[in-house]
C-alpha cells in the first residue's frame, strides 16, 4: 500500500492595489447606502408622526428625527456622489493608505461625538422629565435614537475601514520619507 500526500504550495498573490481601492469604495458605499435609508426612512417616519402626534413629547420626538436626518441624507447624497466620480485605479499605495487612515480617523471621531449626543440626550430627556417640559422629553427621545444608531454606524465603519487599512499596510512597503 502505498500512500501518496500532495502538498500544494500556495503561491503568494501579488497585492492588486486597484481591487483593494475598490472593495475600500464599495465598502464606504454600503455605509452611506445605509446612512440614506436610515435618512430617508427617518424623514417619512418622522414627517408624518410630526403632523399626527397628538401630545408635545412626540411631536418633538419625530420632528428631532426629521431633522436630524436632513443632515443625515445630505451626509450620505454628497458622499455617494463624490464616491461615484473617484476611479478606484486612481490611487498610488501612499495616497490609498492617506485616504483609508483619513477615512477610518473621522469614523473613530465621529463615534466619539456620537457618545456626547448619548450624553445629551440623557441630560435633555433629564431636565424634560425635571421640568415637566414635554418638548424636551421628546428632543432627548429624538436624539437618544440618532446617537445610537449613528454610535453603531461610525463604530462599524471604523473597524471595517481600519480593517481594511491593516491589509493595506501588510501587503505594501511603507518607508518614511
Amino acid at each position: 500500500m502505498v500512500l501518496a500526500l500532495v502538498v500544494s504550495l500556495s503561491v503568494a498573490q501579488p497585492f492588486d492595489l486597484s481591487a483593494w481601492s475598490a472593495e475600500r469604495l464599495q465598502t464606504q458605499g454600503v455605509g452611506l447606502g445605509i446612512l440614506g435609508g436610515w435618512a430617508v426612512t427617518n424623514l417619512a417616519v418622522g414627517a408624518i408622526g410630526a403632523v399626527l402626534a397628538k401630545d408635545d413629547r412626540t411631536r418633538w420626538l419625530h420632528l428631532g428625527n426629521f431633522l436630524w436626518n436632513t443632515v443625515n441624507l445630505a451626509l450620505s447624497i454628497i458622499g455617494l456622489a463624490t464616491q461615484w466620480k473617484t476611479d478606484p485605479a486612481g490611487f498610488d499605495a501612499k495616497q490609498s493608505l492617506q485616504a483609508s487612515s483619513t477615512t477610518s480617523a473621522i469614523f473613530a471621531v465621529n463615534a466619539g461625538l456620537d457618545v456626547g449626543y448619548l450624553a445629551s440626550a440623557a441630560f435633555l430627556w433629564q431636565r424634560g422629565d425635571a421640568k415637566a417640559d414635554e418638548r424636551m422629553v421628546g428632543a432627548g427621545q429624538a436624539l437618544l435614537i440618532q446617537g445610537g444608531f449613528l454610535l453603531i454606524f461610525d463604530t462599524v465603519m471604523a473597524l471595517l475601514q481600519g480593517a481594511l487599512t491593516t491589509r493595506l499596510t501588510n501587503q505594501v512597503d511603507i518607508t518614511l520619507k
